[in-house]
């Protein structure tokens, strides 16, 4: 079995999620959903290091997690360069890991999700998980010693596969990222885990009735 460094680029909380319905409240629901996501990659038995990549300073002292996490603040803005920075520290500082990028922003993502995507990615040198559109990317995945070639922003999933990066089959939860409301609307018909049903439930006077838990 491989042991896995999953990098996770996460956006300053009050930045996040601009196209979300205006009435809720949107650095309350990204950090939810971040959170969550944090927590299914924190409990897979796969996942050796969890390295977050951030430009908020605040998650450094605040992240707790059951699990080895590294948190880095990014140096230079934007999320290819959070990526960049978080492959160059792993392969410093895990060489003999396989390695993941996974967007933070998988609010029904599971451990069992995340346990079977990469259980599969161990027979792939490169794997990639389209969204829900099939589009973008929200996981890369490369075995120990193969270069892993992040190619992130629109059009993302074509680029990829150009790269060599081959399909993961993956459950519907992992590819379901949240972008608008109705991204979160999906993502709340799948499951969402506790931090983001939380969330909701605190803000289900402005937020549309069809986000029922």
């Amino acid at each position: 079995m491989i042991d896995w460094v999953v990098i996770v680029p996460i956006k300053r909380f009050s930045d996040g999620k601009s196209r979300l319905d205006p009435r809720a409240d949107r650095a309350e629901l990204a950090e939810a959903i971040a959170r969550d996501t944090l927590d299914a990659v924190a409990g897979s038995e796969r996942v050796h290091m969890l390295l977050v990549v951030t430009d908020d300073a605040d998650l450094v002292d605040d992240l707790a997690l059951p699990v080895a996490a590294t948190v880095r603040i990014q140096r230079r803005p934007g999320l290819n360069n959070a990526i960049a920075e978080g492959l160059r520290y792993a392969e410093q500082s895990w060489p003999e890991f396989g390695q993941a990028v996974l967007l933070g922003d998988l609010p029904a993502l599971t451990t069992e999700d995340l346990d079977e995507t990469l259980a599969a990615a161990e027979e792939l040198p490169l794997g990639i998980v389209p969204d829900t559109q099939g589009t973008g990317t929200v996981m890369i995945t490369a075995q120990p010693d193969v270069p892993l070639l992040p190619a992130f922003g629109v059009g993302s999933a074509e680029r990829h596969r150009q790269l060599g990066h081959r399909l993961l089959r993956a459950p519907a939860r992992l590819r379901r990222d949240v972008d608008t409301s109705d991204d979160l609307q999906a993502a709340v018909q799948l499951g969402v885990g506790r931090r983001t049903a939380a969330a909701l439930g605190l803000a289900l006077a402005v937020v549309d009735a069809e986000y029922r838990l």
